[in-house]
């Protein structure tokens, strides 16, 4: 008995004849009437009345019809779920400013077709929330931040840029403290930073807005409320290609895309695989 004398028996209940369940089957009569007398001999058991009209269940057909329904289910479930475990899901955290990262992980994506993600966002200090209650597998963030809880794999630092009108800015504004009199619009996650790099500089920078999103600070730098001051990474995220931009040569303020894990834990060998994407010999 297997799996494909069920799936005969059923279609023939449900046909009502066999001659009509073969058409549905698309085989012959012969055959298929030879399946059933198989299936009855092996179960010692007659499973149908044969009328000229219709088949007719005996008390044995009735309980086999229900346990093959139940077991042609189950075993629909199972290649179901087989083929699920194929698609496996990698659960990435990443903060606002990282998020035009995503356009250059296009080669990692195409490389594992039936690699599903699922995107968190939110604040460096909620990523890494995240990737210690165990929600995401990897954490994108940036510097600076206390990595004591987690192992770090920073890129190379890059510069904040300051970005927006020609109301603003000219190219030749490449220090922060060409800004001081400058309306200023900053994420709240390096107010700080830049706060207290402009304090050693003696001087308080003119903050117009502060957001929390760096999509949010270029819309308004464009909209012409002021310089957005946001890292290099962000600039992939710009719709307005009229606006300027001008990296800073401030060395205080350079940062760095940081990948997170747990401690203590082996990496998963996809999460090993996304980071190395981005570079070869981070791992």
């Amino acid at each position: 008995m297997d799996i494909k004398q069920m799936i005969y028996f059923k279609t023939i209940v449900e046909a009502g004849t066999i001659s009509k369940a073969a058409q549905v089957l698309h085989m012959a009569q012969p055959p298929l009437s030879m399946q059933l007398k198989q299936l009855e001999d092996e179960l010692g058991v007659q499973l149908l009345k044969r009328g000229h009209r219709k088949i007719e269940l005996t008390k044995a057909g009735r309980l086999f019809y229900k346990r093959s329904l139940q077991i042609i289910s189950l075993s629909e479930i199972t290649l179901h779920e087989m083929k699920e475990t194929q698609n496996e899901t990698l659960r990435i955290g990443i903060t606002s400013s990282n998020s035009a990262l995503i356009k250059k992980t296009q080669d990692f994506f195409n490389q594992y077709p039936t690699l599903s993600f699922r995107i968190y966002e939110g604040t460096t200090y909620e990523m890494i929330d995240l990737l210690l209650s165990h929600n995401i597998d990897l954490g994108i963030v940036r510097t600076p931040f206390d990595q004591s809880q987690v192992n770090a794999y920073s890129l190379e630092p890059e510069p904040m840029v300051a970005v927006g009108t020609k109301e603003y800015l000219t190219p030749d504004m490449t220090s922060i403290e060409n800004y001081k009199d400058i309306p200023l619009i900053i994420h709240q996650r390096y107010l700080p930073l830049i706060s207290d790099y402009c304090l050693n500089l003696r001087f308080n920078p003119s903050v117009k807005m502060i957001s929390d999103d760096c999509r949010t600070s270029l819309i308004w730098a464009s909209s012409g409320l002021g310089v957005a001051i946001v890292p290099t990474s962000a600039l992939l995220l710009i719709q307005n290609t009229s606006l300027i931009q001008v990296p800073l040569q401030d060395e205080g303020l350079l940062t760095s895309v940081t990948f997170i894990t747990r401690k203590d834990e082996a990496i998963l060998l996809k999460v090993k695989q996304f980071i190395q994407s981005f570079c070869q010999k981070m791992l």
